[in-house]
């Protein structure tokens, strides 16, 4: 003879083995049942109002009971005795079950980076997972308040799990490699605004940019981290839209000797942590040309804001830092400035405005 433990632990793996649909019409089933047997029975106070109906069966089938509706028949009495309460709570129970495990898979598939994010649209790609840098990068992201929304997801190769599951504004997901299609349609690279290639090493951050430059959108703006200059002027030479940024500790640590505080200057200009930020915009089409000291005097009496550097391109190519006064700043351009918070286009009150 089987143990009611054993019947409980075959039910709920054959529960769990149910399809979605299944469960749902096993769910359906054991209410039309019941509400067909209740009109046999002449429980018209039970049936008379299906939502009134709906509501006594599923307190009667989660063991809530609260009393206020109830059988009035023997006959009815009986029905809810035999079948509404023995099947109501197996079913029942299977449903809460099979929930249970849903969220269970869901927690674990994010755990463990299975999850599909092909729906994604206009999100940060994080690509690849350095212990060092990639929570401080994370930071300077979330740390930006007026930042507009964007999903973020990390993606790695590597065989690990979430390494950060209390940040909820963090996806997690592990492919098996940047060069597979289908993996890269998983974290819908087509559809990223913003892609950080942080590789452990520049051979590796290079093989990727070269792997997802022709599979991304034009648009995008991709940022790739190297410590070698020639393998960041190779990837500028077949990928010319990629923005490649370069270790200067040894830079930093001549001009701290030099000039004394520098390296604090650059540490907070680059943070969004504290203190005023160097921060980027366009200047917006419609926009009519205008000299540069006009517009750094005006910019900074309106909105407090230092305009240090001027570029034709989004990635920064030929860019003019503490450009001369009379050069033109014209619609398209991009803007390098130094404010407390950041600013959209749409919000400064541009020189042709009153």
């Amino acid at each position: 003879m089987m143990s009611i433990l054993q019947l409980r632990l075959i039910w709920r793996r054959l529960s769990l083995r149910l399809s979605w649909p299944a469960m749902l019409f096993l769910v359906m089933a054991q209410s039309f049942v019941t509400y067909l047997l209740f009109c046999l029975a002449g429980e018209d106070a039970l049936v008379a109002n299906p939502i009134e109906f709906i509501y006594y069966n599923m307190v009667v089938v989660s063991t809530v009971g609260f009393g206020d509706l109830s059988p009035s028949t023997d006959l009815g009495k009986a029905i809810v005795s035999f079948y509404q309460i023995p099947s109501g709570l197996i079913i029942f129970a299977s449903f809460i079950s099979k929930m249970t495990q849903l969220f269970i898979d869901i927690a674990r598939r994010n755990m463990h980076g299975n999850n599909d994010f092909s729906h994604y649209q206009q999100h940060i790609l994080l690509l690849c997972w350095d212990k060092y840098s990639t929570a401080q990068i994370i930071a300077l992201i979330l740390a930006d308040k007026k930042r507009r929304h964007r999903d973020i997801l990390l993606c790695v190769t590597d065989d690990m799990e979430n390494p950060f599951p209390e940040i909820t504004e963090i996806s997690f997901v592990k492919i098996s490699s940047f060069s597979d299609a289908k993996e890269l349609e998983r974290i819908a690279l087509k559809e990223a605004a913003r892609i950080i290639i942080n590789g452990k090493s520049d051979d590796e951050t290079l093989s990727i940019a070269l792997s997802i430059a022709t599979n991304s959108d034009n648009k995008a703006n991709i940022s790739a981290h190297f410590f070698d200059k020639e393998k960041a002027k190779l990837l500028k030479t077949h990928c010319p839209q990629i923005e490649c940024s370069l270790d200067n500790s040894a830079q930093m640590m001549v001009r701290s000797m030099q000039d004394p505080g520098s390296s604090q200057v650059a540490a907070q200009l680059f943070s969004t942590l504290r203190g005023a930020t160097l921060y980027c915009l366009q200047v917006p089409q419609g926009t009519p040309s205008c000299l540069f000291s006009d517009l750094f005097t005006h910019l900074k009496k309106q909105h407090q804001m230092i305009l240090i550097a001027l570029s034709s391109f989004k990635n920064g190519d030929e860019m003019q830092l503490n450009p001369h006064k009379d050069v033109q700043v014209k619609a398209g351009d991009h803007l390098h400035y130094i404010a407390d918070e950041r600013f959209f286009a749409e919000e400064l009150l541009w020189l042709d405005k009153k």
